[in-house]
């Protein structure tokens, strides 16, 4: 039987003269620390509320505060300040030590304080929207395995794209749910692996396809408290997205009903800051039998300064201790977090009381060690086996999750894109290895392929790919990102089979309809292209690629008026869209028709454009050159065109750097570029 406390509130309470009653002393310390948990439909197993509750279960309570089991929370003190902190402090763990060897006398009931009252329904309020499952799963009396892993797959009905700034997780009966991730998928991947199964979810984890939403921590634990993210840090939820819940059940030994729903806390304002999530650790974890004590460790050095917010530990049953440090530039070391006892069952996300900076070049380092021996009481295994990295628990896992957020908006896609590049190289060891084990699973090599993709790797990725089809072939999702993989390698015709083979599978599929109209866009096949770019976007209205790249194509074609509607359609989805952001510039600083033009307009997101792009987006130079000569900032327009010209030179486009000389001139006599229009 598991206990759980958890705390619902900080206390301090003094050490009292005389000896300690329940109904003066110990009453608000249960109430803070352990009743959140331990009352009526709450995940602890017995109520805790009351003095007979508490009286008749003495023994236990003494031994689990004892030894720092119970509450639940397994930092070391002063390695870290995180909020909402559940540990008893020193003087309440001996004033509940003290009040039980006196016998825990209940005192008088005029000392009782009123009793907290507890939210019976969501405890962040009233949510903007619920999904549900709209059928029970049924947990098995017994697993098959130490594992029971399963995926509930819940589509989530919004009508435009939101910004959520909470979620709420609620399970019926919390007593067979041992932890959850959660996830998103925009792809059906998920769902189609639901369709397949005859019950509820499907068994095993989730697909690569569903991901935690960029710099969120996604997941729920007993004891652990609903909580809204840091202000500006909403993430966005696009129409058509399934929420993917993975569910860490614990069998009863009888036959349970589980049924999840899930509040979601929603606006329309869009984020300010971007958080970035970083993962330290090993993904080839390979302990042999009786190692008491193997080790690893990892390191990170900051590329920009940042603040960080949170910090989650992983690992599994053969982990005994954890840390993690940051050290500046200066040698200053700062300790993140330390776990002396890791216990699997006890895992939690942890949120800094207050943000913390780290300066440019700081090091974030992680050890954790591992005891694959007889001697550990948490090893599952008897005698002691082989262990390797994996998903189930009887494999073994080292990640160390932290929540980074960017101090300069200008520094957050570098960051993102080191982070990135760390993330792609450990992903990439991994299922490579898993995929040797496991060489007929398609997945593994889609799983494969895509990260040999993010790697730079096009030949690995588009080997992976057919392998995956040669066993799949009727996968639309990967005939789509085997086109992405030879279009990235020139090879357009190539790619153009596969897109149309994707459509083929999935009439509906809104991506490889967008896909399929680039590629055709740039073989010169307009007609074609603009037929499956309108199909993207009547599928997918809320696709702001789809909406910028019918937009280029009218644009290109004359057809302004139009383009100039679908390129603010794209804003409005995604204002920092720099294709969008591009195009629509160019048309309020070069149409024709003066009722087009806005010139203040142009240059604000010609400017935006550029800034996105890092300066190196030649289309945005054009833009910007172009609108800076419609607002008589003449010298402006001729320093960038030639900015673009010199770029475009280096890069071995001569045409292209003539045209922006010829620009350039244009702009030296106080001319502004002007396009002709078609009549449409």
């Amino acid at each position: 039987m598991v206990l759980c406390w958890c705390a619902c509130g900080r206390s301090v309470f003094a050490q009292p003269a005389s000896t300690p009653t329940f109904n003066k002393d110990i009453a608000p310390i249960i109430w803070s620390r352990c009743s959140g948990c331990h009352r009526p439909g709450a995940v602890g197993p017995f109520s805790l509320l009351t003095y007979d509750d508490v009286k008749r279960r003495t023994t236990i309570v003494a031994r689990v505060t004892a030894a720092r089991q119970m509450p639940p929370w397994k930092p070391t003190p002063g390695k870290g300040d995180f909020a909402s902190a559940r540990r008893l402090t020193d003087a309440e763990l001996a004033l509940v030590q003290q009040w039980i060897a006196n016998g825990a006398p209940e005192g008088r009931q005029s000392d009782l304080p009123t009793p907290p009252k507890w939210a019976t329904g969501w405890q962040l309020g009233t949510p903007d929207l619920v999904v549900t499952m709209p059928t029970a799963y049924s947990v098995r009396a017994e697993s098959d395995s130490r594992d029971a892993f399963r995926t509930f797959v819940l589509p989530i009905p919004l009508d435009r794209p939101r910004y959520v700034r909470g979620i709420e997780f609620r399970p019926d009966n919390p007593r067979v749910v041992h932890h959850v991730n959660i996830g998103v998928d925009r792809t059906r991947s998920s769902r189609l692996l639901d369709a397949r199964d005859g019950e509820p979810g499907y068994n095993g984890g989730m697909v690569q396809d569903a991901r935690y939403p960029e710099g969120q921590m996604l997941g729920w634990t007993p004891g652990e408290s609903p909580h809204l993210v840091s202000d500006g840090m909403q993430w966005r939820l696009e129409p058509g997205s399934d929420l993917v819940v993975q569910m860490h059940l614990q069998p009863t030994g009888k036959p349970e009903p589980l049924k999840v729903s899930v509040g979601f806390f929603l606006t329309d304002d869009p984020p300010t800051r971007r958080p970035i999530g970083l993962r330290l650790g090993s993904e080839t974890i390979d302990i042999a039998p009786g190692e008491s004590s193997h080790v690893i460790s990892d390191r990170y050095v900051l590329p920009v300064d940042v603040e960080l917010f949170a910090i989650q530990p992983h690992a599994h049953n053969l982990a005994r201790h954890m840390e993690a440090m940051a050290t500046r530039p200066d040698g200053t070391a700062i300790p993140l977090i330390e776990i002396a006892d890791w216990d699997f069952r006890w895992q939690d996300v942890y949120r800094y009381a207050h943000p913390l900076a780290l300066q440019k070049g700081t090091t974030i380092s992680m050890r954790y060690s591992y005891d694959n021996s007889a001697g550990n009481p948490r090893n599952p295994s008897h005698p002691p086996g082989h262990v390797v990295w994996g998903q189930n628990t009887s494999d073994e896992m080292g990640d160390l999750w932290l929540q980074l957020v960017a101090r300069r908006d200008a520094d957050v896609e570098s960051l993102q894109q080191d982070v990135r590049r760390k993330a792609s190289v450990e992903d990439l060891a991994a299922y490579t290895k898993l995929l040797a084990l496991d060489p007929d699973n398609p997945l593994r090599h889609d799983a494969v392929a895509g990260l040999s993709y993010d790697a730079g790797r096009l030949n690995d990725a588009i080997t992976h790919y057919e392998q995956s089809l040669a066993l799949n072939p009727k996968s639309a999702s990967t005939h789509y990102n085997l086109g992405i993989a030879l279009a990235a390698s020139g090879r357009r015709e190539d790619a153009r089979v596969q897109f149309e083979q994707a459509v083929s599978i999935d009439p509906d599929y809104a991506q490889a309809h967008n896909n399929l109209g680039a590629i055709l866009f740039v073989l010169g096949q307009k007609g074609e292209a603009l037929a499956h770019y309108r199909r993207a976007v009547a599928l997918r209205p809320d696709n702001a690629d789809a909406h910028a790249n019918l937009a280029t194509l009218l644009s290109a074609d004359g057809d302004v008026r139009e383009a100039a509607d679908e390129f603010v359609r794209a804003l409005k989805i995604d204002p920092d869209a720099p294709v969008a952001l591009a195009g629509l510039a160019w048309i309020r600083a070069t149409a024709s028709d003066p009722a087009l033009r806005r010139g203040d307009e142009a240059v604000t997101f010609a400017e935006r454009a550029t800034d996105r792009t890092g300066g190196r987006d030649l289309s945005a130079l054009d833009a910007l050159a172009a609108a800076y000569a419609e607002v008589g900032r003449f010298d402006d327009a001729v320093a960038v065109a030639m900015r673009a010209s010199v770029q475009a030179r280096a890069a071995g486009n001569i045409n292209v750097a003539t045209r922006f000389e010829a620009r350039a001139d244009l702009y030296r006599r106080h001319l502004a570029y002007r396009v002709s229009s078609s009549v449409k």
